[in-house]
């Protein structure tokens, strides 16, 4: 009972999670294996530390646009759900029929 009842909510139904949190750790895989490799083939101390300024740059850019996207995701959910609903037309009403009087 309780779920027809949900069935019939006016609301638009949202995502479970519209965020995929595997992309954020990917990236920073792939930052890792780019740095692991930067730094096997360093021969002095400054290329050493530019590689490790350049990896930290890269692993906070990775963090902050997990975060962005995290934080963005329930506004970014409900305005596709306002943009889809706003697009839905309105529902046909049936044509009307008039009967002509005789004169």
């Amino acid at each position: 009972m309780a779920a027809s009842s949900l069935r019939t909510s006016p609301f638009p139904e949202f995502p479970q999670w519209p965020f995929n949190c595997l992309a954020l750790y990917t990236q920073m895989a792939r930052d890792f294996s780019h740095y692991a490799e930067e730094m096997t083939r360093c021969t002095d101390a400054m290329e050493a530390a530019r590689v490790e300024a350049d990896f930290g740059a890269q692993i906070f850019a990775d963090l902050m646009k997990g975060y962005f996207d995290l934080a963005l995701a329930p506004w970014t959910a409900m305005a596709s759900a306002m943009a889809e609903d706003v697009a839905a037309p309105p529902a046909a009403s049936p044509p009307s029929r008039t009967r002509a009087r005789p004169h």
